[in-house]
């Protein structure tokens, strides 16, 4: 088992796999149509490297996520990611992601051009690269179907050097992209990966990342039969408020809405049925991001600009509060830290650092990864500064164990998480 230093949350995908209209996800739809003509013309691109090579400020970092997502290919990316650490030796999990069902359009390279790119940067990195499967119940017709081909690709070695290694070491499921974890048709999928202890790494933070953008798709598919249970849904309901008079010209509202009705998607609450069935098998699940800043803030009864006294979801129970709940009471349950360490602003690094240390000493802390969401985080602050800042403070911080927080969470902890039949 490799037991070098691990990030186990990083994205490499380009805007070439990513849906045409993914833009209006994070900014107006006038205004994202406009930005992403102009940046793909010769005039556009200069003018993000122009304000990506700026000292700092908004302007660069959201110039610096722009020009890594209109990257020429997956490489680059990779690439980029890697130079940002310095005379390190880390390896770095690439999440792939099936986008292809948010309502905003199809990708250029579709699903499987996407996996083909990566595996091609697998061939080339056969050590730094862990590749995760972007697992969607919405891909093929059947769960058997799914099942078999997700074991074809994981199964078909790569030769590299006269040597063959597995292409993929895990399996990323994004439920706010418009289905439950609990969607029949990836039991089978979920049994074959406990089977040969493959990770799962769920997108788990509250009102962030990417969604489902189509207000008819999310009303219809929030209460379906939940066949662990075997129950219906009835409490979730498509959230429409009204929002200013400006959210509702510019468009903004709608996409709130939409946004915010994808949170019952990525409710920990819906992941028990789940839990539950494989409590004594070996299904490991991340419930990535530890939930986000804003609940982690809100838990504390400190002020958060995107929280609810009430969060959206499937209970009306923190998020913070129900993942460190869950994490005691399932041990195969983990969870990451990662874009909670590139948010955080200078004045609040210490409040979250301690919050992760006191974490860390608890009976689960051996389920606690270190990540970055690489390149989403582009926008809230430098991976390198982010990194270089956390790590330097848990450096020096000595768990009841014996072991630096740094090494727990990015050496020791993901070395059990990845450990399978593929890696």
């Amino acid at each position: 088992m490799n037991t070098r230093y691990k990030n186990v949350h990083t994205h490499i995908f380009t805007m070439n796999n990513a849906p045409d209209g993914f833009l209006k996800l994070y900014m107006p739809p006038a205004v994202a149509g406009v930005v992403d003509k102009f940046t793909n013309t010769q005039l556009g691109s200069y003018l993000i490297q122009k304000l990506a090579g700026l000292n700092k400020g908004l302007l660069k970092r959201y110039a610096t996520f722009l020009q890594i997502g209109k990257s020429k290919g997956q490489i680059e990316v990779f690439e980029d990611l890697v130079s940002r650490y310095k005379n390190e030796s880390i390896d770095f999990v690439a999440l792939s992601l099936n986008m292809e069902n948010l309502g905003v359009g199809n990708s250029k390279t579709g699903f499987e051009g996407q996996l083909e790119e990566i595996i091609d940067i697998k061939r080339k990195y056969p050590d730094r690269i862990l590749p995760f499967f972007g697992l969607d119940p919405r891909w093929l017709n059947s769960g058997s179907e799914i099942k078999n081909k997700i074991e074809q690709y994981f199964n078909t070695k790569i030769n590299v050097g006269g040597s063959e290694v597995y292409p993929f070491q895990g399996l990323k499921i994004y439920p706010s992209t418009g289905f439950y974890v609990f969607d029949e048709k990836l039991k089978e999928t979920f049994e074959w990966a406990a089977k040969n202890g493959v990770p799962v790494m769920a997108h788990t933070y509250y009102l962030g990342g990417i969604f489902n953008y189509d207000k008819n798709y999310i009303t219809n598919h929030l209460n379906p039969y939940d066949p662990y249970t075997k129950t219906q849904y009835t409490n979730p309901k498509f959230i429409n408020e009204k929002g200013s008079f400006f959210g509702r010209l510019l468009g903004t509202q709608a996409t709130k809405n939409c946004k915010y009705s994808c949170s019952y998607f990525l409710d920990p609450a819906s992941y028990i049925s789940v839990l539950d069935y494989f409590k004594e098998s070996n299904l490991k699940i991340c419930l990535a991001h530890f939930s986000g800043v804003a609940q982690i803030k809100a838990s504390k009864g400190m002020k958060s600009e995107a929280i609810q006294k009430k969060p959206f979801g499937v209970t009306d129970k923190n998020w913070y509060d129900l993942i460190r709940e869950m994490l005691a009471e399932y041990p195969n349950l983990y969870t990451d830290i990662s874009f909670d360490v590139a948010e955080a602003v200078a004045s609040e690094n210490q409040f979250l650092y301690k919050e992760f240390y006191k974490e860390l000493n608890k009976p689960y802390g051996n389920r606690i990864l270190f990540g970055t969401d690489y390149f989403m985080t582009e926008k809230e602050n430098l991976e390198e500064d982010s990194v270089a800042k956390f790590r330097a403070f848990a450096n020096t911080k000595i768990l009841d164990n014996g072991n630096t927080m740094w090494d727990q969470l990015a050496k020791i902890n993901p070395s059990n998480y990845l450990q399978s039949t593929y890696y």
